[in-house]
């Protein structure tokens, strides 16, 4: 048995690095009954037309495991519908509850003395998003110290709930980002050169001089071929293959398909989780592109120091450079990179000047 702070202390701890929603409520209500006077427990989840869901349970007698949880699953019952009708707002003993008479009535023998329970709604501000409830053998009501504890756990988890689900979104929000970004760079990139193709190949129809007519050919050619190296590049970043093999051997494949020559400096021993890897090669791959079509070169240096608390990336070029308050016209990639960085503790840093190239200076910590 934990003390009440102890206990609300570890399960704050453990909701907090959670990002799970089942894992989340599963291993909440465990560390809840595990460490308290309660003895079983089991969270509904309510959608917005009152339909309860059984979503986790811990410790149930068996009479409410029969037939697929049927007592709990099934009909409607008191602490269902005052969340309903939005008339519980606390931790609440419950003196009927139709499901545990229903169960225990059915399987006498095996109720193991659960008879009532106590019920608390998970919310957030004004947010709701079920209940929580507990029972112990042979207790009729609980104190108000216990309900206190109980209100205390389900506020964390609902805070927890309403945080997964904004950070469910924000993701959400960035494939939907990354999906604009892509159809932009398909728009401006090789759909004016499949638009080029087919204003030459038309054109060339009615040549008759036959040197015109080869100039038309190999236009469509180099076009084409163009056309293709563009489609590579954006599926690549679509699919980062070869992140298997290390970001490095990924950054000079990319490298090769963009016709980049890069030079890559390493200093020290890196050990970094495949989020912050794979974070960094989207910056890395975004810096390159970004090279490629802006700064007039076809050479980038990329130098990786790892220090003991945080990795440092530095992609540096010698092209035309540009003006900060000028370089709004890939503002959107720069912000994309400098917050995918900073979702990982990191900084991001850009330094560049007309006439004197591009620095990019990326920072995140070795351990998350």
């Amino acid at each position: 048995m934990k003390s009440k702070l102890q206990l609300l202390k570890d399960i704050a701890e453990f909701l907090n690095e959670e990002t799970d929603r089942s894992t989340m409520i599963h291993g909440a209500l465990k560390l809840l009954i595990d460490y308290s006077e309660f003895d079983t427990g089991w969270i509904f989840f309510i959608n917005s037309e009152g339909q309860h869901e059984l979503s986790a349970h811990y410790r149930l007698p068996p009479s409410l495991e029969k037939e697929q949880y049927h007592h709990l699953c099934d009909g409607k019952c008191w602490c269902v519908n005052k969340y309903n009708n939005r008339e519980l707002k606390t931790a609440t003993n419950i003196f009927v509850c139709s499901r545990l008479e229903k169960a225990r009535m059915e399987y006498p023998e095996e109720n193991k003395g659960i008879t009532h329970h106590a019920t608390v709604p998970l919310i957030s501000g004004e947010e709701s998003f079920g209940l929580l409830n507990v029972a112990s053998p042979y207790r009729e009501q609980f104190t108000q110290d216990e309900l206190d504890l109980l209100e205390s756990v389900a506020f964390q988890i609902g805070s927890t709930l309403k945080r997964i689900e904004l950070t469910t979104q924000e993701q959400e929000n960035m494939i939907i980002r990354e999906r604009q970004r892509l159809a932009r760079d398909l728009h401006d990139s090789v759909n004016q050169m499949l638009f080029s193709i087919g204003i030459t190949s038309h054109a060339a129809k009615t040549l008759e001089d036959q040197g015109k007519v080869q100039d038309a050919f190999q236009s469509i050619e180099h076009t084409s071929k163009h056309a293709m190296k563009e489609m590579k590049a954006l599926i690549w970043q679509l699919k980062p293959i070869g992140l298997e093999n290390g970001i490095i051997d990924a950054v000079e494949k990319y490298a090769d398909i963009l016709d980049l020559k890069i030079t890559v400096q390493v200093d020290g021993f890196y050990n970094v989780s495949d989020r912050v890897e794979i974070g960094l090669y989207r910056v890395i791959q975004e810096s390159l592109n970004n090279i490629r079509k802006h700064s007039g070169t076809h050479a980038a240096r990329i130098e990786m120091v790892a220090g003991t608390d945080a990795l440092e990336v530095t992609i540096e070029d010698d092209g035309t450079g540009f003006e900060m308050e000028e370089g709004k016209g890939y503002s959107y990639g720069l912000a994309n990179m400098r917050e995918r960085i900073h979702k990982l503790g990191g900084s991001f840093d850009i330094i560049s000047k007309k006439g004197e190239g591009t620095k990019v200076v990326v920072s995140v910590p070795v351990k998350e």
